[in-house]
């Protein structure tokens, strides 16, 4: 789960872990809604994480070509 600190590559990395695991048939069934839970709250960090990236590369892009 994304807490205020966490990076985009750490919400990456524990993703791959999340995946890994249920691939691995180490999550039960019953831990299975927490995981994916975690995996979706992840992905709408990690999606933010990039939109706010892709807005900023915009913005500093503008600016260049208006000097």
């Amino acid at each position: 789960m994304k807490d205020n600190t966490q990076t985009y590559e750490q919400a990456m990395r524990r993703l791959d872990e999340i995946a890994a695991q249920i691939e691995r048939g180490e999550v039960s069934l019953d831990d299975m809604s927490a995981r994916l839970r975690e995996a979706q709250q992840l992905l709408q960090y990690s999606k933010q994480c990039l939109y706010e990236a892709e807005k900023n590369c915009q913005s500093l892009l503008s600016v260049d070509e208006k000097e």
